[in-house]
């Protein structure tokens, strides 16, 4: 399924705000139950400073306090040391399970860049 009706029924799901990528970070879950379809997920990092390097994926559950594990083709390629990224994937909300996590890795020291990640999904009955 498309992301067909972008007025209505399209939702942003906020996985990471805008904040200071300065050490390995792991979100809150995120609750898909009320979406359907493909849901686009967007990357914006800036520059992390010498050596630092962002790897940023989604993991899964079926409970929002279980065990979480790496989503199936659920990871943006892990940026270039000290260089800006915007990336985009599409996964299926159908395909996932229940809650999703996103999961943010700095290596290479503390970093100084800010990183983003938003979603776009269908909500199942919009308006």
């Amino acid at each position: 399924m498309a992301i067909l009706n972008l007025g209505s029924k399209t939702t942003l799901v906020a996985l990471r705000a805008n904040s200071l990528g300065n050490s390995t970070a792991t979100g809150s879950a995120v609750d898909l139950v009320a979406y359907e379809g493909d849901m686009i997920v967007c990357l914006d990092a800036s520059a992390g400073g010498s050596g630092i390097t962002y790897a940023v994926k989604l993991t899964e559950c079926d409970t929002s306090g279980g065990t979480y594990a790496d989503v199936s083709s659920g990871g943006f390629t892990t940026s270039s040391a000290n260089t800006a990224t915007a990336q985009k994937m599409t996964l299926n909300t159908n395909d996932l399970k229940r809650y999703v996590k996103l999961v943010c890795t700095v290596a290479g020291g503390t970093g100084t860049g800010y990183v983003s990640v938003n979603a776009f999904a269908s909500e199942k009955y919009g308006a």
